[in-house]
């Protein structure tokens, strides 16, 4: 073949190619798009399917959260109820209906600077006991049955014993009804008890952190009111407690006498409230109102004579702290309350309207699971007096009463305790007492457990 002809079939095999490598060339670049469009595919579905776990996580922790939220708000409902009122035991239970039986021991050893038995508050007519005895002395006990009496009802029986020298006093402390199962939030109560008002009033002596009442409790409420009575009481539907409560009582007792009114002759009214603040902390307050009549108030030795009207009001914080909200190792406890009293009547022939004023403050601390120690300041300061009633026993001469008192704790179990108190006590007309008192408390039985 020429180099003509060869020429001419080379160029026909170019020709003819340009076409295969042009088609070569769409197909790549086809299969890329393709490859591109694929990559881009898994990626988008990678990300829905992350965009999609992290909203099942977020809707799944949102339960979580408002099914927590839901179950704090029944526990604080279910805690406050139970703080209100004892629990009903189970219907299904063999004991159901058997009285819970306890008895407090009390028994003290009182040394003071000054003789007990002359003992006066400055200002005050005393319807109450005053710092105790010296020597070897007992407090009082206590004997309490309590139970159901059937699904609606339950009853408390509470008799105190006192020895007054060589005789044996018995008291009825309390003798009540209870409702279990009032609609609402509402419970009554029926009987003899001790009033609501303030915090301190409605525990039994043997349940304070001292060993006596603060002098405001001491001079306005006889150490602390119980009457025959009725009370009311709501509990709202509320994740923080909040209660409500009103009563109406007999009379017959100390700052009332005499069941004036026809056997109605106090009245109080009260609110508390308190709460959580995270897991350590948690608070009481209140204000309470209290009125009386006194018809044919005897006071005293001599005896003071008093007839009219009474009111005291009482506003109270208590906070309590415990690591991780454990209180059985370490717990803090600050208590405080303020008093106002008003008296309006006829005191020994001479009409007297003044305001007397009184307050506590007490810190307690628990530092090691079975001992406790306890700083406690009250003062009270009496109002005027008219000029007619100048050194009378309402006639404080200006003086205010104050106390410091502390206090070291041993309880051994809940059930025994011993305890030394300290008080400089300086709420007589003239100089300083010091007060030392060793108490030994001993619980036997089913005891009945204290409120908040």
């Amino acid at each position: 073949m020429s180099v003509s002809g060869r020429s001419a079939l080379v160029a026909l095999g170019l020709f003819t190619s340009i076409p295969a490598f042009a088609a070569d060339a769409d197909l790549a670049e086809i299969r890329k798009q393709i490859d591109t469009l694929n990559q881009r595919r898994l990626e988008d579905a990678a990300r829905i399917k992350d965009l999609e776990d992290r909203l099942a996580k977020a809707e799944a922790t949102a339960k979580a959260a408002t099914d927590a939220a839901t179950r704090a708000a029944t526990t604080a409902q279910a805690a406050a109820q139970a703080a209100s009122a004892p629990p009903p035991a189970p219907p299904s239970s063999a004991n159901s209906f058997n009285p819970a039986i306890s008895g407090v021991l009390d028994g003290k050893l009182g040394a003071f600077s000054k003789n007990p038995g002359t003992y006066a508050l400055a200002g005050f007519p005393l319807g109450g006991e005053g710092p105790g005895q010296r020597g070897l002395f007992l407090g009082e006990a206590e004997l309490n049955a309590q139970a159901n009496v059937d699904d609606l009802f339950m009853g408390s029986l509470t008799f105190s014993l006192g020895q007054n020298g060589s005789e044996t006093d018995v008291g009825l402390e309390e003798a009540f009804i209870q409702t279990l199962s009032l609609p609402g939030g509402f419970q009554a109560t029926a009987g003899k008890f001790l009033s609501d008002i303030g915090y301190l009033n409605s525990f039994h002596d043997h349940a304070d952190d001292f060993a006596d009442r603060p002098l405001a409790y001491r001079a306005f409420l006889a150490n602390g009111l119980k009457d025959i009575g009725v009370r009311l009481t709501w509990l709202a539907p509320t994740a923080t407690y909040l209660r409500f409560g009103a009563e109406v009582m007999r009379g017959e007792e100390f700052p009332g006498a005499g069941a004036a009114n026809n056997g109605l002759g106090a009245k109080s009214a009260y609110m508390r409230a308190g709460d959580d603040i995270g897991t350590e902390i948690s608070y009481q307050t209140g204000v309470s109102w209290l009125w009386t009549d006194a018809n044919g108030r005897e006071t005293g030795s001599t005896p003071d004579l008093f007839n009219g009207k009474t009111d005291v009001g009482i506003a109270h914080l208590v906070v309590k702290w415990a690591p991780n909200g454990n209180p059985v190792n370490r717990n803090f406890k600050f208590q405080a309350e303020a008093l106002r009293n008003h008296i309006d009547g006829v005191f020994n022939g001479i009409h007297v309207d003044r305001v007397d004023y009184g307050a506590y403050g007490q810190m307690i601390y628990q530092f090691q699971p079975q001992w406790r120690i306890g700083y406690r300041f009250d003062w009270i300061d009496a109002g005027n007096v008219p000029v007619a009633l100048a050194g009378s026993t309402l006639d404080s001469l200006g003086r205010t009463a104050t106390r410091s008192t502390a206090m070291l704790e041993y309880d051994h179990s809940e059930f025994s305790r011993l305890r030394l108190q300290y008080s400089y006590d300086r709420s007589r007309l003239f100089g300083a007492d010091h007060q030392f008192l060793l108490q030994y408390t001993a619980t036997i039985g089913a005891h009945p457990a204290h409120s908040y």
